[in-house]
């Protein structure tokens, strides 16, 4: 498939009439705070009112939540994740006034909020995963967003929401109800480990070849272990890592299983067009027994069953792992930290080597990367969409222009400071349009084709990193990381998750004990605590306990799509 195809293919836009109807109390309870475009009511006529997704309320409204921060991201001078540019702005602006009940760094939050949501006493937004999301539908804890969406959501957000036919929504609803708005991404761009990252300076010094096949993978690991590539005379490196979740994480080993056509975690298409499991089937195994090799060979970082992302990211700051499974922004999650400290350090990316003669397709998730929800009750359910509205103003609508950018995105002197962190909600551009325009803009040596904000960011501090500012040098690894990228699209290797709709009732009853299971399994196998025939009884397991139901029941989907 081409580019130009897909670039018009995926961007559909949904065009939304704004004026409705409502009688002087509006039924989201704005009590008049919106503008209105007729005369005040008499007793015998209604108020035509015209919602603006911008709308200021007339006092403010105060909205509480928690938030997930990144203890190891520099924060702008003066500010914190309670109070900053973007909470100032939206107080000023749309007259809300977001206050944080606690914040937990990436490793803890999830732990922190399922507590939280035990305890019953909610904040009135919160960042959630797919599945705290079905818990909370459950529980009757979260507002239904349908019609506020439909009548708060601003165009622009609304067409953010429309690409790939609307996925991201149909995700965020559960029986044709939307209870969430999604943080979106570029199906390519949210996938967990479509590219290979490798240290170069290590490769060079001891006379590797790039990996182009799992051979040459494994050759290079094993060197990376035992050659001493740092060159401290001491046996302190490991060739491959990935974080304690194994798969489907930014951090994972899901570009491993994929070189082996194997993809945990999704739904895909077998021979008769059925969906199956993909954690299930041979590939899977034959993957795990690669792993479990490398592992026993020290290969591996014995204590990954440990660290979760944020202590993964630390291994790679520390410079004592050669390769890993990462997406193109892999160079701002430690090695720009890595580059200060060791100005000789250069990390490459490559597309996945595979077994076998047939090219590595990259396993793709739909599109939502994590979910925001309003708590059932909140006076102001409406008050989620206007911030995304507000988002997506700020940073791809008619606002989002160099300055806006410097003020809300990245700090223009300082681009490892993740401003659009601090937000209370945030939306990726869900089109891939800003990178095709950055790469055209180096492959042509025009800065002017960088219209794009995003565009002309990736420009900018590229340039920055080739001239040797080790802060910045992460960036330079987007240019390589999109171009295997819109390559991998191009042709077609990628497989997609086949089912993107709500937890089947048997998969609200069971996924999470699956999961477990699944997880469990995995680790020892790769640890080597179970043999390798330990992935049949899983298998068997995994089937007896819900899977084969579940599986029922998401063919069952398919044939209603």
């Amino acid at each position: 498939m081409k580019r130009k195809r897909i670039v018009m293919t995926t961007i559909i836009f949904v065009l939304c009439v704004l004026a409705l109807s409502a009688c002087s109390n509006d039924k989201n309870g704005n009590k008049g705070s919106e503008a209105t475009s007729s005369p005040a009511p008499s007793a015998t006529s209604e108020q035509t009112v015209v919602i603006d997704p911008l709308g200021k309320y007339d006092s403010p409204i105060s909205m509480t939540t928690v938030r997930r921060i990144d203890a190891s991201m520099n924060l702008p001078s003066g500010q914190t994740y309670e109070k900053n540019v973007w909470s100032d702005a939206i107080l000023e602006e749309l007259g809300i006034d977001i206050k944080v009940q606690w914040s937990a760094d990436i490793g803890q939050y999830d732990s922190k909020l399922n507590v939280t949501m035990a305890s019953g006493d909610l904040p009135d937004l919160m960042r959630v995963n797919g599945q705290q999301l079905q818990q909370l539908v459950e529980t009757d804890s979260i507002a239904d967003l349908t019609e506020i969406f439909d009548q708060y959501a601003s165009e622009e957000t609304k067409k953010q929401f429309a690409v790939g036919d609307g996925i991201a929504l149909e995700q965020s609803s559960v029986g044709g109800k939307l209870y969430a708005l999604p943080n979106t991404a570029s199906a390519i761009g949210g996938a967990g480990g479509p590219l290979i990252w490798v240290r170069a300076d290590w490769m060079k010094k001891l006379n590797l070849p790039e990996p182009k096949t799992i051979e040459d993978f494994i050759h290079i690991a094993k060197a990376f272990t035992n050659d001493d590539p740092d060159g401290n005379n001491m046996k302190d490196t490991y060739g491959f890592t990935f974080d304690n979740t194994v798969k489907n994480s930014g951090l994972s080993a899901s570009g491993f299983f994929n070189s082996f056509h194997a993809y945990p975690g999704l739904w895909i298409e077998d021979n008769n067009g059925g969906l199956v499991y993909g954690s299930t089937l041979p590939e899977a195994k034959e993957a795990l027994l690669a792993l479990q090799q490398l592992y026993a060979e020290g290969v591996i970082d014995p204590e990954f069953t440990v660290k979760d992302a944020a202590k993964t990211i630390e291994m790679i700051a520390s410079g004592k792992v050669g390769m890993i499974n990462s997406a193109h922004f892999f160079g701002q999650l430690g090695p720009h930290q890595l580059k200060d400290n060791d100005p000789k350090s250069e990390w490459v990316p490559y597309p996945l080597p595979s077994i076998d003669n047939e090219p590595a397709k990259v396993g793709l998730n739909a599109p939502v990367l994590e979910y925001y929800v309003v708590r059932k009750g909140y006076e102001h359910p409406e008050a989620i969409v206007k911030l995304f509205n507000y988002v997506f103003e700020k940073t791809v609508g008619k606002d989002a222009g160099k300055e806006t950018y410097d003020r809300f995105m990245y700090d223009p002197e300082d681009g490892s400071i993740q401003l659009w962190k601090l937000a209370p909600v945030f939306s990726n551009d869900a089109t891939d349009l800003p990178f095709q325009q950055f790469i055209d803009a180096v492959d042509a040596n025009d800065e002017t084709l960088a219209v794009d904000p995003t565009a002309k960011l990736l420009w900018d501090n590229r340039l920055k990193a080739i001239n040797g500012e080790g802060s910045v040098y992460g960036w330079a690894l987007y240019y390589p990381a999109w171009k295997i990228f819109f390559d991998i699209m191009d042709k077609g290797l990628f497989v997609n998750d086949g089912f993107y709709g709500g937890n089947t009732p048997t998969m609200t009853d069971k996924s999470a004990t699956l999961a477990t299971m699944e997880l469990e399994v995995f680790t020892k196998i790769i640890m080597g605590a179970v043999s390798i025939d330990e992935f049949d009884k899983f298998v068997k397991d995994w089937h007896a306990l819900g899977g084969d139901q579940i599986t029922k029941e998401v063919n069952e989907w398919k044939q209603m799509q």
